[in-house]
């Protein structure tokens, strides 16, 4: 049974971020500075853990929503880096890999998003546990890097049993 004081606190902490997001994507000039600011980080990140030890990566980015940091043109960027890009498509309770339904078990870095997160990697979602039942199942498998804005990076997050982490956080 969920800690009601967890909820509580989650949806508070929702409803807070998520007007910081839609303040932040308001001046379009500052999300794209800013988007390309976190994808610069998560390629450097990339490049420094994985490099060595495979030439060819699989990487799955998210869609990004109006308010999040602009994903659409990641995608290209990291193919013409010789990546392999995946995007995430909720299917009911799950979350598949596509196209294809691509095993999970078979790529090498995640990008994450999420309404907060803190330093240490604590995530803080939308609410319907997509991503965690998905890292869950990636656990200890690829690199998992949460995106966002600087301002979503928080001290502290109310966390349940079955929240997942993140390896790392690139904001900007």
């Amino acid at each position: 049974m969920p800690n009601e004081d967890v909820v509580e606190r989650k949806a508070a902490l929702r409803r807070e971020l998520r007007a910081v997001r839609t303040a932040i994507s308001a001046d379009v000039p500052e999300r794209s500075r800013r988007s390309h600011q976190i994808w610069d980080g998560v390629v450097e990140l990339v490049l420094v853990r994985l490099r060595r030890r495979r030439p060819v990566l699989t990487i799955m980015l998210f869609e990004s929503t109006p308010t999040e940091p602009d994903t659409s043109w990641w995608y290209e960027d990291a193919r013409q880096r010789g990546w392999h890009t995946f995007t995430p498509e909720v299917d009911g309770p799950d979350l598949h890999v596509m196209p294809g339904r691509l095993d999970p078990m078979l790529l090498d870095v995640v990008v994450f998003p999420g309404l907060g997160f803190t330093p240490e990697g604590a995530r803080l979602g939308q609410g319907g546990g997509h991503y965690d039942r998905f890292a869950a199942r990636i656990d200890g498998i690829c690199l998992r890097i949460g995106a966002c804005y600087a301002e979503q990076v928080v001290d502290e997050l109310p966390t349940e049993p079955h929240d997942q982490r993140v390896d790392a956080v690139i904001s900007a």
